[in-house]
């Protein structure tokens, strides 16, 4: 949940917190993102990681096709198991980030 750090997860040779050297908002999404998704992370120009889904995923306590919204200082901001671009808009607006 927001607040917390991402899992840690090695999965066929990709270590899921390399993105995080990035200072920036982020998204990662390990499954399918869909189209709707992406477009919304592509028109925002935040970066949107998304891993193939493996088992390792699992274990370490990470959720099929969710939503986790990284902030900059690398903590979640968002966890969404059906991650919508509203969700992020208002995620957004209510905290009056310009992202």
């Amino acid at each position: 949940e927001g607040g917390d750090r991402l899992p840690w997860a090695v999965a066929a040779g990709l270590d899921n917190y390399a993105p995080l050297a990035d200072i920036t908002w982020q998204g990662h999404v390990y499954g399918d993102a869909g189209a709707e998704l992406r477009a919304w992370f592509k028109t925002g120009s935040i970066p949107l990681h998304v891993f193939s889904w493996r088992e390792e995923y699992a274990a370490a306590g990470l959720k099929k096709d969710a939503l986790y919204l990284l902030r900059p200082d690398t903590y979640l901001a968002l966890v969404a198991d059906r991650p919508e671009p509203d969700r992020l808009i208002r995620y957004f607006a209510e905290r009056h980030i310009k992202a």
